[in-house]
This record gives C-alpha cells, sequence and structure tokens, in this order.
C-alpha cells in the first residue's frame, strides 16, 4: 500500500484529496490546523492517521518527523497555503504579509519534505507535488497577464519563491530518485475562488491523483490541470 502526506487537509483541495487517496486505497497521513478539522476527519475516515499542527510553527519540522515515526511516505502532497488576500499594490502590500506568505507556502514545504527524509532514513519519498500557483509565474508576471488581476504581492512572491523551492529541491534530490513537481491545480469554485473559476476541488483532486497514478510525471515540471504546461 502506498502513503501520502497531504498538509492542508482541514478543506478545499486538501480534504478533497484526503478523500481521492483514501478511495484509491491510499494509506494517508494527514496534517491539519485545528482540533475541528482533526475530529472531522478521524470520524470520517478512521484510518487516516492525522497530525494538528501548524506548518508555520518553529516546531512544526519536529512535530511532523515525531509523528511519522519512521513510516515510509510515497508520496508528499504540499498543500497547505493561504489566500493573501490584502496588499494588492506596492503601497498597501507590508514585511509582515510577505513575511507570514513565504513561511507558509516556501518554509512551511521545505519544512515537511526535510521531515519526512529525516523520519525516513535512509528512505525517501518517491514524488513531491508542491501545489502552487499560475499567480507565481515571473514569465506570465513579466508578460503582463496579471496586470488587471486583483492578487496580494504576498502571495504571488511567495508563490513564486516556492517555485524556485522546488527547482532547487529537484536538483538536490535527483540522485536519491525523488521527483518534485509544482501543480497549479486550476482556478477552483472556493470561497476566495477568481472570477474565471470553474473546477470544483473534487474535480482537481481527481486529475492530479490520475496524474501521479499515470506515472508520467517528470521533475522541473509546472503543470496547470486545466491546461497543461506553465512557464516558470
Amino acid at each position: 500500500m502506498q502513503a501520502v502526506l497531504i498538509t492542508g487537509a482541514s478543506r478545499g483541495l486538501g480534504l478533497a484529496l484526503v478523500q481521492k487517496f483514501h478511495a484509491h486505497k491510499y494509506k494517508v497521513y494527514a496534517v491539519v490546523r485545528s482540533i475541528s478539522a482533526y475530529q472531522r476527519i478521524t470520524e470520517m475516515y478512521p484510518d487516516v492517521s492525522v497530525l494538528v499542527a501548524d506548518i508555520t510553527d518553529v516546531d512544526y519540522e519536529k512535530s511532523l518527523e515525531n509523528f511519522l515515526c519512521n513510516t515510509t511516505v510515497d508520496i508528499i502532497i504540499n498543500n497547505a497555503g493561504s489566500a493573501g488576500t490584502t496588499g494588492t499594490n506596492t503601497i498597501n502590500s507590508t514585511s509582515e504579509q510577505l513575511t507570514y506568505e513565504f513561511r507558509t507556502h516556501c518554509i512551511g514545504a521545505l519544512s515537511t519534505v526535510k521531515a519526512v527524509l529525516e523520519s525516513m532514513k535512509p528512505l525517501s519519498p518517491s514524488l513531491v507535488i508542491n501545489i502552487s500557483s499560475r499567480r507565481g509565474s515571473l514569465s506570465m508576471q513579466a508578460a503582463g497577464a496579471t496586470k488587471a488581476v486583483v492578487c496580494s504581492f504576498s502571495y504571488r512572491i511567495a508563490k513564486a519563491a516556492q517555485n524556485m523551492l522546488s527547482l532547487c529541491m529537484a536538483d538536490d534530490l535527483e540522485n536519491m530518485g525523488v521527483k518534485v513537481v509544482s501543480i497549479h491545480p486550476g482556478a477552483m469554485l472556493t470561497k476566495m475562488a477568481p472570477a474565471d473559476a470553474t473546477l470544483s476541488p473534487e474535480q482537481s483532486a481527481s486529475r492530479l491523483l490520475k496524474m501521479i497514478e499515470s506515472g508520467k510525471l517528470s521533475s522541473r515540471e509546472f503543470i496547470c490541470l486545466e491546461t497543461g504546461m506553465l512557464q516558470w
């Protein structure tokens, strides 16, 4: 039985991923931030192992390492994130906003991978999926594609940093047989949906699971689940 670790599993895409992977007979490990989310998931799926932790906390990495406790994890999905809905221009963006989003999207993803690698010595996951965003594409930003889009500086900058993290980890972990891929899940119909949203979290989760099980993902790819390859 393959095992998957999913962060940000309490709602939206994260919860949909828990549901889909569980239905396909994976051993699921989930990270959530609240006791209520823990209770909801364990009631729905008693065999899913759930850790209550904030990925931005200084103790998160050690907590996750202890939680996994030499468990074999085949797939990591770094899904935890925040929308960063404030600070949409130079004047009203703040260092606090940028710091929080960077800790969430970039440092949190790094800490998750490190914890898995540390807990599994000398084993390693075979696939790391970082849930990214089209808004983190430097190429799209440079081409002016987001000039009319209301999206915070902190979110775009943090996702661009996470994309660089994906590429750095891909280079570093390839000798261990680990693939690292950035995935934009599509414009999803959630509480913070963009104006062009058409995809439900369940549809996005199904597409991602199908893509993973196809075995066709390659390291260093940046993929949109709706349109295909994206430019970094």
